[in-house]
């Protein structure tokens, strides 16, 4: 009998549920990271370079940068179908690429990510070809933006301080993603106004942070242009962020 291949791409199906979305009703921006992490996560195991596989070998995931872009938002009870797929390996970077769409089938969203491949003991970056399988190259699969060029490091004023928790960590033991990415909308909503909507950002992990570390976040807003970062209590650089919002 022919042994059955992992598929190239991977499609995941979400309802959108009432926690998931701000007080608009409209889907928060660390949901939207939810999505692409955990549609990305299950595609990885069915690839044999998940979170197991990976860790019989010492070894894990993490995301180093991501690009959303947005072009509608959906609402509570919505599905969203996301689509998945990894695109080759950019120096030490594993890059993956996502769609979103809508209950239409029309697409509401697109998404570029580089991934770090460490080892857990020394958390330092190790070559890609000491992956347990080979991932497919999906070279005429859409490669949406290049993630090659560093975002700068803003200067920006303090918004506000946040003390992490053991609820906001992964599993890895650091604050998971998608903490990043609301804070990132919570230091762009001005205080008494409703959260903004965002039509692109770009999301750089630069340090992790684990509770109970005191992270400082900061942002600016320049028209629709808006630049956020958080730093440790140390002062390093931990997340920074560019946006375009609507």
């Amino acid at each position: 009998m022919k042994e059955l291949q992992p598929p190239p791409t991977h499609r995941e199906t979400f309802r959108v549920r009432c926690r998931e979305t701000d007080r608009n009703g409209l889907l928060k921006l660390s949901s939207w990271f939810d999505f692409l992490q955990e549609a990305a996560a299950n595609h990885a195991a069915q690839l044999g370079v998940g979170l197991e596989a990976l860790s019989e070998r010492g070894l894990l995931w993490v995301l180093s940068r991501l690009h959303l872009s947005i072009r509608r938002y959906p609402a509570i009870g919505e599905s969203v179908t996301v689509e998945t797929w990894p695109n080759g390996f950019r120096r030490l970077f594993a890059h993956r690429q996502f769609r979103l769409t809508g209950e239409d089938g029309g697409e509401i969203a697109v998404a570029s990510s580089a991934w770090l491949l460490l080892s857990a003991e020394k958390l330092r970056p190790v070559r890609l070809e000491q992956l347990p399988a080979a991932l497919p190259p999906n070279a005429e699969k859409p490669d949406y933006f290049p993630l090659e060029t560093k975002l700068p490091e803003p200067e920006v004023p303090a918004r506000f301080q946040i003390r992490v928790r053991p609820t906001m960590e992964d599993v890895n033991g650091h604050l998971n993603n998608a903490e990043y990415a609301g804070l990132v909308q919570d230091c762009a909503t001005e205080p008494g106004e409703s959260s903004p909507r965002f039509r692109e950002v770009e999301l750089h992990f630069l340090s992790a942070v684990r509770a109970p570390e005191l992270l400082t976040v900061g942002g600016i807003r320049s028209g629709s242009r808006f630049l956020c970062c958080g730093r440790n209590e140390a002062g390093q650089l931990s997340f920074n962020a560019a946006a375009e919002l609507q």
